[in-house]
C-alpha cells in the first residue's frame, strides 16, 4: 500500500485523470473488455468483480479524441489481510506476458515486462476510474494488470500484482484517424481543427486550418466514408499557390468556415465569416463550391448556421436575420 502523503504528484495526476473521465462522451463504441480476475493481493475477494472496458468515440463525438481509447477500470476489495480497505495508488499496466500465479513466491511483474498506462486511485479498497490511452495495435495488449508502484520489500525490481487478466479486443481498425494530423500548412505548421459535419455513422466532413501567406485562413476540407478510419482531402484554398492534386477541388479564399451542412452525400452548404462570400453550395460532395447570391443579404454578413429539415425546407441564420427556403435552396426569403 502506498500512503498518499508521500506521492503529491501522483495524487494530482490521479485527480486529473478522474476529471478527464467525467468528460467521456455519452455515445461510444465498446472495443475491448476483460476481467482482471487474478487477485494476488492475498484477499481473493475482488477476483470476480474487477473489470476493464475500452471505448472509442462514435463519429462526430468529441471524446475520446481521434486516435485514443477511454479505458474504464472498476473493482473493489483491494488490500491485504486482515483489512481490504486500501487507500493509495496502483499502476495500471499492459503486458503480453501471462499473469503469474505461483506457489511460495510473490506474484509480481518487473517494470520491464509491462507498459504503464496510468495511475489508479484506490479509495476504501475500490477503483472506479477512466484512463485515456493512445489507441494503437501495440497498446491493445493481451493483458492488463494493477500493480503496486513501489518495489516489493525483499524482492528488488518486483512490483506486487493486485489484479491481472486477459482483455479481448474487437476486430477491425484499431484507431480513428485525426484528419488534421495528415497534413501541415504551406508554412509547415500543424493544422487546427475547424467545423465538421456528420451525415451518418460513416460519412463525415472535417475542416482543418493553417496560416497562409496572404494573411487569411488556409482551409482544407477532408472527408471520410468509413467512420474516420481513413480520410481524403477533397478541396482546399489556393492561398500560397499549393501544387495541384488530382481529385482535390477549390475552396473559396477568405476567413474560416462558420457553418457546414450536407443534405446528402452530394449536396452541401457552406457559410463563411468573411467579407465577399457568405453562402456557398456544392453538388459534388464538397469537392467544388459555388457562391449563392441571396436577395437582401449583404455579402459581408457571416452565415452562422445552416439547417434543412427535408430535401426542400431549410434555413440559415446571420446576425441580421434568418432566411428560409421551400424549394431546396433555389430561392431564399428573409423571415419577418
Amino acid at each position: 500500500m502506498i500512503a498518499s502523503p508521500r506521492r503529491p504528484l501522483v495524487s494530482r495526476v490521479a485527480v486529473a485523470l478522474l476529471a478527464l473521465g467525467a468528460l467521456v462522451a455519452a455515445s461510444c463504441t465498446l472495443v475491448g473488455q476483460g476481467a482482471l480476475h487474478v487477485a494476488n493481493d492475498l484477499s481473493g475477494i475482488g477476483a470476480d468483480n474487477t473489470t476493464l472496458r475500452a471505448y472509442v468515440a462514435d463519429p462526430g463525438d468529441p471524446f475520446p479524441p481521434a486516435g485514443y481509447a477511454n479505458l474504464f477500470v472498476k473493482g473493489d476489495d483491494f488490500g491485504r489481510p486482515p483489512s481490504y480497505g486500501m487507500n493509495g495508488y496502483l499502476y495500471l499496466v499492459s503486458t503480453s506476458d501471462p499473469c503469474p500465479q505461483s506457489e511460495g513466491a510473490p506474484e509480481a511483474f518487473q517494470l520491464g515486462q509491462v507498459s504503464i498506462v496510468g495511475i489508479a486511485t484506490v479509495t476504501n479498497g475500490s477503483v472506479n476510474q477512466f484512463f485515456l490511452m493512445q489507441d494503437t495495435p501495440a497498446n491493445r495488449a493481451a493483458r492488463f494488470a494493477l500493480i503496486e508502484i513501489n518495489e516489493l520489500a525483499g524482492f528488488p525490481g518486483l512490483h506486487l500484482i493486485h489484479r491481472c487478466g486477459d482483455v479481448t479486443w474487437s476486430t477491425g481498425s484499431s484507431a480513428l484517424v485525426d484528419p488534421c494530423s495528415l497534413r501541415t500548412s504551406l508554412e509547415g505548421n500543424a493544422l487546427s481543427v475547424g467545423k465538421s459535419f456528420s451525415l451518418d455513422a460513416n460519412t463525415r466532413w472535417q475542416f482543418c486550418y493553417g496560416g497562409a501567406a496572404a494573411g487569411s485562413n488556409e482551409k482544407l476540407l477532408f472527408q471520410t466514408t468509413n467512420g474516420g478510419s481513413s480520410w481524403t482531402l477533397i478541396s482546399r484554398t489556393t492561398l500560397g499557390s499549393p501544387p495541384p492534386e488530382a481529385g482535390v477541388g477549390e475552396l473559396p479564399n477568405g476567413n474560416g468556415a462558420s457553418a457546414l451542412f450536407f443534405q446528402d452525400a452530394d449536396k452541401g452548404w457552406l457559410g463563411l465569416n468573411s467579407p465577399g462570400h457568405n453562402l456557398l453550395k456544392s453538388t459534388d460532395g464538397g469537392h467544388n463550391w459555388g457562391e449563392v447570391v441571396v436577395s437582401d443579404l449583404d455579402p459581408g454578413v457571416p452565415v452562422t448556421s445552416i439547417t434543412f429539415t427535408d430535401a426542400t425546407h431549410g434555413s440559415f441564420v446571420t446576425p441580421e436575420g434568418t432566411w428560409t427556403t421551400t424549394d431546396g435552396g433555389a430561392g431564399w426569403t428573409k423571415s419577418p
